[in-house]
C-alpha cells in the first residue's frame, strides 16, 4: 500500500476485534511516531502506551458519560500523546506524529481514532485528571489519546466527504485560484 493509498483509505475506527495488538505492530507504530520530522528537530513528544484494561477503564470513567467513554474501554491499546511546551512547535509536531502513527497502523490492518475526552468545558478538567492519574510530569501536556485495534473487517473509504481542492487552495496570494491541472 502506498502512502497516498493509505491517506485515501484511512478511516477513523471505533470498533475493533478482540485481539491484542502484537508487540511488533505496537513497536512499528511507535517507531513511525519517533521518526517524525519536527520543528528544529526538537522532538517535543513523549508516548505512554496503555494496554492495561484497568487503566483504560479508569480513563473511560473519567469521561463521565461522553460518547468516547465506551470506545476507550473497548480499545485494546491507547497511546497518550504528550508534548513539551518548551518547543513552540509542540502541538503541531505531535499532530504530525499522530498522522505517522495512524497511517502506519492502517497499513498494518490496524484502525485508530483520536480520543479527546468529554466536550468542552469538561475536556480540560478531564485532561488534568488524566494527567495526574498517568503521573505525567508537569512540564508535559496531555494532547490527546490515540486508540488502536485490529479491524473487525477491512473497510476503505470509497469517497471522503471533503471540500474541493479549489475551495481551500490559493496560488501565490490568498484568493487567487490555483492554476494547476493533472496530466
Amino acid at each position: 500500500m502506498s502512502v497516498f493509498e493509505a491517506v485515501k483509505g484511512n478511516l477513523a475506527v471505533r470498533r475493533f476485534d478482540d485481539r491484542q495488538i502484537s508487540a511488533n505492530d505496537i513497536l512499528r507504530i511507535l517507531e513511525a511516531g519517533r521518526l517524525c520530522q519536527s520543528g528544529k528537530n526538537l522532538q517535543p513528544w513523549h508516548f505512554i502506551v496503555i494496554r492495561d484494561k484497568t487503566i483504560l477503564n479508569a480513563l473511560g470513567e473519567m469521561m463521565k458519560g461522553d460518547l468516547d467513554e465506551p470506545i476507550i474501554k473497548r480499545a485494546p491499546l491507547a497511546v497518550a500523546l504528550l508534548s513539551d511546551s518548551a518547543s513552540e512547535f509542540d502541538k503541531v509536531d505531535v499532530g504530525r506524529v499522530a498522522q505517522n502513527m495512524t497511517l502506519v497502523a492502517w497499513e498494518l490492518g490496524i484502525g485508530s481514532c483520536f480520543m479527546s475526552g468529554p466536550e468542552p468545558p469538561e475536556r480540560e478538567s478531564f485532561r488534568r485528571e488524566a494527567h495526574d492519574f498517568l503521573k505525567i510530569p508537569s512540564n508535559l501536556y496531555l494532547v490527546d489519546f490515540l486508540i488502536f485495534g485490529y479491524l473487525k473487517r477491512r473497510r476503505q473509504a470509497k469517497r471522503k466527504n471533503r471540500k474541493d481542492l479549489s475551495e481551500i487552495t490559493s496560488q501565490d496570494t490568498f484568493g487567487k485560484p490555483l492554476l494547476l491541472s493533472a496530466t
